[in-house]
This record gives structure tokens, C-alpha cells and sequence, in this order.
């Protein structure tokens, strides 16, 4: 849906996540999960890095990286944010909740987006 999660919302479709689905995302990635992570100052190194804040807007506000561009977890699948996010650039997420970074990451390479991290 155009509007990502708050549209598939809207037009009346459950949200409620179903455990199997992320333990699948997780079992997909939980040889190269841990690899995934990186520390700040190696994402610098990486070539067209791009930091993604998926943290609350308030939490956002009050303390982000910098350049860190950021986006609501509802509008996470929404066309004009995948349009944002170029395929050629490293994808760094951050998240405060390890494990919703890690499912963020997962679908993001599903979709077939090559280099995506999580921030440690």
C-alpha cells in the first residue's frame, strides 16, 4: 500500500504481528544476524551510508546521530519512504529495541536491499 502500515491500517486490515512471522525473519537471518551489527564510526567508513532512526518522533527529537534521516515504524513500508531509501546506499538501522531492528534489517533484505546494518 502506498501508505505503508497506517494504510493497510486504514483500509481496515489487522496490524497485529504474528510471532511466526518474526521468528521466520529471524531463523532467515540468525546465521549472518550478528553480523548485521556495526558500531557508528565503522558505519562512517562504508561507502553512501545512510542512517534510518525508527525510533519514536519524541525520542528522535530529543537525541539522534547525525544526518540520521528519521521514520515512523507505521510508514516503514510506505511508497514515498522505500522511494527514499536507495538500493546502492549501506543502510544503517536504529532502533532501541534490538529485536524490531533486527526484523526492520531482515525485511529490508528480503526486499532486496544488499547492505543494511543495525547500529550497536
Amino acid at each position: 500500500m502506498r501508505d505503508g502500515i497506517n494504510g493497510w491500517k486504514s483500509a481496515g486490515y489487522p496490524v497485529v504481528g504474528d510471532v511466526k512471522l518474526l521468528n521466520n525473519l529471524v531463523d532467515l537471518n540468525k546465521n549472518d544476524f550478528k553480523a548485521l551489527c556495526i558500531y557508528e564510526k565503522d558505519a562512517r567508513k562504508l561507502k553512501n551510508c545512510t542512517f534510518v532512526d525508527f525510533r519514536d518522533k519524541a525520542v528522535y527529537d530529543r537525541a539522534h546521530i547525525k544526518g540520521a534521516n528519521h521514520v515512523d515504524y507505521a510508514d516503514m513500508f510506505s511508497k514515498p519512504m522505500m522511494e527514499e531509501l536507495n538500493k546502492s546506499n549501506s543502510l544503517i538501522i536504529i532502533h532501541d529495541n534490538q529485536a524490531v531492528a533486527g526484523v526492520i534489517a531482515a525485511t529490508l533484505k528480503l526486499m532486496d536491499y544488499p547492505d543494511v546494518y543495525i547500529l550497536r
